[in-house]
């Protein structure tokens, strides 16, 4: 039967639905016969108010009306998703199941496309309907997923800043979701959504930088929580974020006591010290920013001090942030008595960086105002026993380090240089040894070579001997020659020439009898 007249018109009507005061005239049979929800909720009334409470309201409620009386309707991208938890809302599989395969067709579509826009509408969608309706379908699942994919594709280069606003918007649990989606060789394509997101929602607006960001109302507990699940989710991945921004970030979580904050601390250490280009990486951050940054690594040192290779690195990155504030002339006693004493002096293997800084500071103006215990403080840094020529003769004119030090070192270089030089001479010593005994060996065996050639006779292997005659009647043209067989295999005469063979009529191969007939 065709019920889109009565649907239409409203002609037999039994029953009345109000959704958003709005009123529809409608019929028991097609509603119960693929609804179950209002097969119970009509049974027995024949008015029922759903009033704002339906996904979509009366727009999509008149298409869901449509679909119970079989006339067609077409989901769009605007409408799919509250058209999918309208048939979860009145119990509708038929219409669930429609709703999902033109669902997966607009999926495809974005996939081929390598477009993010479109899921991340669906995402936006999502976060505006009933969450409750929306666990009972795989919508959001299979929204993330497309997005993820989209961005391991290279398509997160294409979003727009209003797409980008978009996901700012988005709860915690699906950025959580989405990082953990992502695969691992692909992890770096949402790194860039993720420090928006978080420069959006933690970060005060004098540590944003240059970025345009959108506002969003968030109190602190929300920042807190925001930052340790994403710092938890994220890891040691979140080293590849830039240096300035993840220090504005670990003061934001030292403001709202994050549990984060060690990790946030470790993880911006080791990108330092693992950066390529050290130099480089100093001349990035601020004078400011490094100086909390190695009080806080001044403060952990008991961590990099069990890491040898943690150890070298950090040493070599603080000789080169004194190295730069001395060459700008901003290294003041403070400071150096600050960054020296982030690695204990006897774990460095040279000082000679730190010796021409302290040099410098005890050569200007104001060391002259240094009290005694300062000054000795500055001192007690320094292993004068670390220290190599060339800075020793730099520094031996400077009457504020006690000559006495200065002779220490110098004897102590000393004592290095004749180690040395005692270790060099001991391996010279130890190859010459070597090579004596291999030209010995080389003697002995050519001597005996030599004397086993000389000694030796030609021997030839033992045969039985035999006797045979050969007769040669030798004309003149031509030569006649007669000769007894034998047996060639046993025997070396017929392969060796007559002058290695006896002339004597007896010998050791048997007789040898001749004749000659000239004709």
């Amino acid at each position: 039967m065709d019920f889109e007249q009565f649907r239409r018109t409203g002609e037999l009507s039994d029953v009345t639905i109000i959704v958003d005061h709005t009123e529809y005239k409608l019929h028991k049979f097609p509603l119960f016969t693929k609804s179950d929800f209002f097969k119970k909720a009509l049974s027995s009334s024949d008015r029922l108010d759903l009033g704002e409470n339906f996904p979509g309201g009366k727009d999509v409620f008149g298409q869901v009306a449509d679909y119970l009386y079989s006339i067609p309707i077409n989901p769009d991208e605007k409408n799919i998703i509250p058209l999918r938890l309208a048939a979860c809302f009145i119990q509708c599989p038929a219409l669930a199941m429609f709703i999902d395969q033109k669902f997966d067709e607009y999926l495809l579509k974005a996939r081929v496309k390598s477009d993010l826009t479109f899921p991340l509408n669906l995402l936006k969608q999502c976060s505006q309907q009933d969450q409750s309706l929306m666990k009972q379908t795989s919508i959001l699942e299979k929204s993330l997923e497309s997005f993820v994919e989209g961005l391991a594709n290279g398509a997160g280069l294409q979003l727009t800043r209003s797409d980008r606003e978009h996901l700012v918007h988005l709860p915690l649990d699906w950025i959580l979701q989405l990082i953990q989606l992502c695969p691992k060789d692909s992890k770096l394509a949402i790194l860039p959504l993720v420090k928006h997101y978080l420069t959006s929602r933690v970060l005060d607006e004098n540590d944003r930088g240059d970025e345009n960001h959108a506002t969003v109302a968030t109190s602190d507990d929300e920042k807190k929580t925001i930052l340790d699940e994403i710092i938890k989710a994220l890891g040691n991945d979140f080293e590849q974020f830039p240096l300035i921004w993840l220090n504005s970030l670990y003061e934001k979580a030292g403001i709202l006591k994050c549990d984060c904050e060690p990790v946030l601390s470790s993880i911006i250490t080791h990108s330092i010290l693992n950066s390529a280009d050290l130099d480089d990486s100093l001349e990035k951050i601020p004078d400011q920013t490094m100086a909390r940054l190695l009080e806080r690594v001044s403060r952990n040192k008991e961590e990099h001090i069990k890491d040898p290779q943690s150890l070298a690195k950090l040493s070599t990155l603080i000789d080169s942030y004194v190295e730069k504030l001395r060459h700008r002339g901003q290294l003041t006693s403070e400071q150096f008595v600050r960054l020296a004493s982030c690695i204990p002096k006897e774990q460095r293997s040279s000082h000679d960086s730190l010796l021409r800084a302290l040099d410098e500071i005890l050569k200007d103006e104001k060391s002259t105002q240094l009290s005694s215990l300062e000054r000795e403080e500055l001192l007690n840094q320094i292993d004068f026993s670390r220290v190599n020529e060339e800075t020793i003769v730099a520094c031996r004119t400077n009457k504020l380090i006690p000559q006495q030090m200065i002779t220490d070192a110098a004897l102590s270089l000393c004592s290095q240089l004749r180690a040395q030089l005692d270790d060099t001479l001991g391996r010279l010593r130890l190859i010459e040894t070597q090579l004596a005994r291999t030209r010995t060996t080389y003697t002995t065996s050519s001597s005996n070579y030599r004397s086993r050639t000389l000694d030796s006779s030609f021997r030839l292997p033992h045969r039985t001997r035999s006797s045979y005659t050969t007769n040669y009647d030798l004309l003149r043209n031509p030569p006649i020659s007669s000769y007894s067989r034998y047996e060639s295999d046993f025997d070396f005469d017929h392969v060796l020439p007559p002058r290695y063979l006896s002339s004597a009529s007896s010998s050791r191969y048997g007789s040898i009898y001749s004749s000659y007939r000239y004709a």
